[in-house]
């Protein structure tokens, strides 16, 4: 008789994206991230992330994110599009999925009247975050990617300028 699992498989997930988000956003990396990088990552289960980030509190360096953003199910065939059908029709096996959004959030400029020179740092830095972004979305779905596993990633999208916080985020699915 076999144990039931009794650890989530999604815990593996999130931390497989915490670790490539600390890889790609490391200051002391080989690649540092221009407007400075962190390794905190934190985690979040729920509707978002940057409600829960103060941006006055650190400027200094970015905001990192991994949110759970749902669980459903889908069809071998048509991963990672999601599955509503009847299961009792033994000829239909669904799969689990988890949609994992990844992050990265900065302070940006509040003056009334920004100046061009601060607006055009922002900008390159913002544009190496999405670079970051996505290479941290290939390069995960790389490493979790397998013959039991589908994975898929969706757009990098970004957010803001509002509230002084500018980011961009990537999702994937999983499959459990």
């Amino acid at each position: 008789m076999s144990r039931p699992q009794c650890v989530d498989p999604a815990v593996e997930v999130i931390a497989a994206f915490a670790k490539g988000l600390r890889q790609g956003f490391d200051p002391a990396g080989p690649c540092p991230p221009d407007g400075g990088g962190s390794i905190t990552v934190r985690f979040f289960a729920g509707d978002g992330a940057l409600p829960a980030w103060n941006a006055g509190d650190d400027c200094d360096a970015p905001f990192l994110w991994v949110r759970a953003a749902h669980r459903y199910h889908s069809l071998p065939r048509t991963f990672p599009d999601p599955f509503t059908g009847n299961t009792a029709d033994c000829t239909v096996q669904p799969i689990r999925v988890l949609a994992v959004e990844i992050g990265v959030g900065r302070c940006t400029t509040m003056d009334a009247e920004p100046d061009w020179d601060t607006l055009d740092n922002e900008a390159i830095m913002s544009l190496d975050d999405s670079w970051r972004i996505e290479q941290t979305l290939q390069a995960v779905t790389r490493r979790l990617r397998g013959p039991d596993r589908a994975v898929a990633t969706d757009t990098v999208a970004p957010y803001g300028p509002a509230g002084g916080i500018i980011a961009w985020t990537g999702m994937a699915y999983v499959q459990l």
